[in-house]
Parts: structure tokens; C-alpha cells; sequence
């Protein structure tokens, strides 16, 4: 047996478990289901537009409460069991799509460090809520719905209340735009610096395929 986790545990091998953000992915979204228990088994049930009862972490800014949302983001539709179910698929699809690319694109070696934490977050984000839908309901655990708590307050206007689930999704998209935007970025600085952009489409096709010929002339 120690022998067998000696095998395991290799500095190699906890390098590229570390590099594979699937920790952070774990981490989040346990965090993500223990805070919402914490939350649960403290508060009764809070509206999202009042501050009496809630636990205030900044004055007229950041509050903890309690919210069941049974619905999408902003509570679409929170009213109809059938919305619920179409948001479980959803949610199910979304996630499993994530995780599925996650292991294809980890395996091929098409993942860099930055998709990575995006991904590990998106997907972490998205479990934990597919959770809440699918597996509580009052029959099961006495309340129904997605379990928001994170209360946040721009002067009277009341921001609507989320999760970490939520913030973690958030956070990964937030993450995956700014990194294809910079990369765009680049390719087109990198494109102006060879001179791309001097040449109309069809003249850097006409261009291109010359040097082609050329290249195969020598």
C-alpha cells in the first residue's frame, strides 16, 4: 500500500494535478454547497428586498440573507414547475458540456493555464446550482429552489441576490472574455507588424499563394 501511494503521489504527478485547476474546481464548488447549508439551517426566509434579519457585512452595501429562487437568473421563471424543469436540462447540458470539453481538451494538451481556471469555475458554478435544481425540493429537504444568499446594495437599489455558484460562473466568463479579447488583440498587432493589413483580402490571397508556388519551386 505505501508503495502504491508513493507511486501516486510523485512530485510529477501533483504538478499536473495542480496545473489542472481540477482542485480549484473541487474547492469551489464544495465551498459553494457548505455555505449554502450554513446559510439555510441559520436563516429563516429573507424576501431579496428587505435588510431586516439579514447579517450585514458592509452598511448599505454587502448583507448575508436567505432566498429560495426557483427559477433562472433574476428569478425567470421562478412561477412555473415546467420553467424549472427546462432550466434542470439546461443547466445539466451546459455542465456536462463543460466538463466533457474540459477532459477532451486537457487530454489533447489545447488548454492553458488561463482556460483552465475559467473553465474549473464555470463548471464548478454550474454543478452547483444544477444541484439546487434538480435535488431540492420540499418534499426532500423542506424548501425548493437554487439557495441565494449574497445580498448586495448600490444606495435604494437592490441588486439581485446570488451565490457563489453564481459568482464563480461569472468570474470564469469574465475571465474567458478578457483572455479571447487580449488574444485578438495580439494576433492583430502581430498581423499589422508583418504587414497583413497592407494588402486588400484578395490581394494577401494572390500574395500568399505565391509564395506557396515559390516555396515549392525551390
Amino acid at each position: 500500500m505505501k508503495e502504491f501511494f508513493k507511486k501516486i503521489f510523485t512530485k510529477e504527478n501533483m504538478k499536473k494535478f495542480f496545473f489542472s485547476f481540477i482542485w480549484l474546481m473541487v474547492l469551489v464548488f464544495a465551498l459553494d454547497i457548505m455555505s449554502k447549508w450554513l446559510v439555510v439551517n441559520h436563516f429563516n426566509r429573507i424576501p431579496a428586498t428587505e435588510k431586516a434579519g439579514t447579517i450585514q457585512l458592509i452598511p448599505d452595501f454587502l448583507y448575508i440573507g436567505l432566498s429560495y429562487n426557483k427559477g433562472a437568473a433574476w428569478s425567470l421563471g421562478a412561477n412555473s414547475q415546467a420553467g424549472r424543469i427546462i432550466f434542470i436540462v439546461v443547466s445539466f447540458v451546459l455542465g456536462g458540456g463543460l466538463i466533457a470539453y474540459y477532459a477532451y481538451a486537457s487530454h489533447k494538451g489545447k488548454l492553458n493555464t488561463v482556460i483552465k481556471i475559467s473553465l474549473a469555475l464555470m463548471i464548478a458554478g454550474a454543478i452547483g446550482n444544477l444541484i439546487d435544481r434538480a435535488f431540492y425540493w420540499e418534499s426532500t429537504v423542506g424548501f425548493s429552489g437554487v439557495v441565494d444568499w449574497i445580498s448586495v446594495w448600490f444606495g435604494s437599489y437592490h441588486f439581485p441576490i446570488f451565490n457563489l455558484a453564481d459568482s464563480a460562473l461569472v468570474v470564469g466568463v469574465a475571465i474567458l472574455l478578457v483572455y479571447v479579447i487580449v488574444e485578438s488583440i495580439k494576433d492583430a498587432i502581430k498581423a499589422s507588424k508583418e504587414g497583413q493589413y497592407k494588402y486588400s483580402p484578395k490581394e494577401l490571397k494572390e500574395a500568399e499563394k505565391a509564395k506557396n508556388e515559390e516555396n515549392k519551386d525551390k
